[in-house]
């Protein structure tokens, strides 16, 4: 039987083949707790109050999951939350199983539990990258976002100690808010000062708690605009001037992003393109803290669970072509900018407050196998 006699275009054959011949993800996702000590105004999965909070994998559960996964030879490996470093023992015990089979281990943190012998012994697992958020240039600005006294001098505190202890790449993310959103600039330079290697912006998500205080926090569609016209100045002028014989900021070799990328990132990307381009095989998977295998963060179904089927035997079941279940295409065809992150649908679960649409692939038979 043709492909075009299954419903699937000819000129997909390539990426189907990928998808079969691919050992696994390219790069994984895994929120290893969803519990968090802080409550943060703009939280997209509300951690800390969400439902998954109360059926969490085990310690032994996440080990068994990292021990399949090192079969796979993953290449990149991120622990998200939540607050990772509530699980700190565990993220090193992970790390270890994960690097030894020679996954880039990193991990996303608050900044607030980092100490310069926990960076050690993370370091030492194999973990290598970290990225600590840092919303603002100033403890008022940034402690109006996430809503915990001393927890900016924290965020920065934990950035130098990464630093010191020898993570080659440290990273900061940065939301924009209506209040902090000047601070864009002053925040990159603390950042430089600070020895940071990457910037990310992206824009204010509307769901969890995000979407609940989206009155206080939000920006403008004004303000946006002079955000993304303020990165693209500070590309120029930080990075580098290819019309002189020296980088704009330094003496260092000019065309060069030079130790610290800027990142204007888009969270409705991957809505876009995954159910077209790459429907038959994407490289890149996500798993729930209670073990559900997440299509994205920002839609409300899941495809499976660890605690039934083994990780290795979901992507042998075609996991890498997910995106070709049609209620994915109709939920992520919902969502063309951020703004449609906030709908209410009726009938369709919102996400991160109700429970997900779960459906499995293996015991559904939802892609005729691998």
């Amino acid at each position: 039987m043709g492909l075009t006699e299954v419903g699937i275009r000819e000129e997909s054959a390539v990426s189907m083949k990928h998808a079969r011949i691919l050992r696994g993800p390219y790069q994984m996702s895994f929120d290893i707790t969803n519990k968090c000590n802080f409550r943060c105004l703009h939280c997209y999965n509300r951690s800390g109050e969400n439902p998954v909070i109360e059926r969490e994998l085990t310690d032994e559960e996440v080990l068994e999951f990292a021990n399949d996964l090192a079969r796979l030879k993953l290449f990149n490996f991120c622990f998200c939350g939540g607050e990772p470093f509530l699980r700190f023992e565990l993220m090193c015990e992970v790390g270890k199983i994960l690097s030894s089979s020679g996954s880039i281990v990193s991990f996303v943190t608050n900044g607030s539990l980092v100490t310069e012998e926990k960076a050690k012994k993370l370091l030492a697992s194999g973990v290598t990258r970290g990225q600590v958020s840092l919303d603002g240039d100033n403890p008022v600005s940034y402690e109006r976002l996430r809503r915990v006294k001393g927890s900016f001098e924290k965020a920065v505190n934990a950035i130098k100690i990464l630093k010191e202890v020898g993570f080659k790449e440290v990273d900061v993310a940065f939301c924009p808010t209506a209040w902090n959103i000047d601070e864009v600039e002053s925040t990159f330079l603390l950042c430089k000062e600070l020895g940071v290697t990457g910037f990310r912006v992206q824009p204010l998500m509307l769901l969890g708690r995000g979407k609940e205080h989206a009155k206080e926090i939000l920006p403008t569609p004004l303000q946006y605009r002079e955000l993304v016209k303020t990165i693209n100045f500070m590309k120029e002028k930080y990075l580098f001037d290819e019309s002189s014989t020296t980088c704009a900021a330094c003496s260092l070799t000019p065309g060069v992003a030079h130790n610290m990328n800027i990142e204007w990132g888009d969270p409705v990307d991957h809505l876009i393109r995954f159910p077209t381009i790459v429907e038959h095989c994407t490289t890149f998977a996500g798993v729930k803290a209670d073990g559900s295998l997440q299509v994205s963060p920002y839609l409300p179904i899941t495809v499976g669970n660890i605690r039934r089927h083994k990780f290795s035997e979901y992507w042998e079941n075609g996991l890498a072509r997910m995106w070709e279940i049609p209620k994915i295409k109709e939920l992520a065809r919902r969502i063309v900018s951020v703004e449609d992150m906030g709908r209410n649908d009726e009938g369709i679960p919102t996400v991160w407050f109700d429970e997900d649409i779960a459906v499995d692939i293996i015991d559904d038979n939802l892609l005729g196998g691998a």
